[in-house]
């Protein structure tokens, strides 16, 4: 299948994608960025179409993995119909580590905040459902697990802006500890 809109309506379990070319070489700015941050987020964001093109691009988990700055993913807290269905905290991770070639992350960042039964019921009339946080298969991954209240639940199901922020920061503040650690 080809082009980043059928991934959505895709009736199987999405194992791979790939960019076309195949062989795309990050900007120099990008790979210095990667090399001086402190912390490096991933998410949220659809996982097919927002986050694994990313490290496609040649160069880029190498670099990621290569930086001292903390890795997290910030873990969607709606599955996407055809995208995510039925895709676990874990199953997020396993999928970046697949097309990273490898284990890539620090950290995984999940949402505690119950989603409302009534925002339940909407999402589901389009089948999407809340993203279970298997947090001892993210443990059996060598993941650390940051856990917050990051859902925003006006209108629709979003990631609050300000709860993920201050979790990006905390984070940034472990990965600048790291960086000045360095000999």
């Amino acid at each position: 299948m080809v082009g980043e809109t059928r991934i959505s309506r895709s009736k199987h379990r999405i194992k791979r994608i790939s960019l076309s070319p195949r062989k795309v070489r990050p900007l120099p700015a990008a790979l210095s960025a990667i090399a001086d941050a402190d912390v490096i987020t991933m998410g949220p964001g659809s996982l097919f179409t927002s986050v694994v093109p990313n490290l496609l691009v040649h160069g880029i988990p190498a670099a990621i993995r290569k930086s001292r700055a903390v890795k997290a993913y910030f873990v969607n807290l709606m599955s996407q119909p055809g995208e995510t269905t039925a895709f676990r905290a874990s199953d997020h991770i396993l999928a970046i580590n697949r097309h990273a070639g490898g284990k890539l992350l620090d950290y995984a960042v999940v949402n505690i905040r119950p989603i409302t039964s009534a925002m339940k019921r909407q999402y589901a009339q389009n089948e999407a459902l809340p993203v279970e946080n298997d947090i001892d298969a993210l443990f059996k991954m060598g993941l650390k697990v940051m856990a917050g209240r990051l859902a925003d639940l006006t209108g629709k199901v979003r990631h609050d802006p300000v709860a993920t922020a201050a979790v990006v920061i905390r984070l940034a503040q472990e990965g600048r500890r790291r960086n000045n650690t360095r000999s």
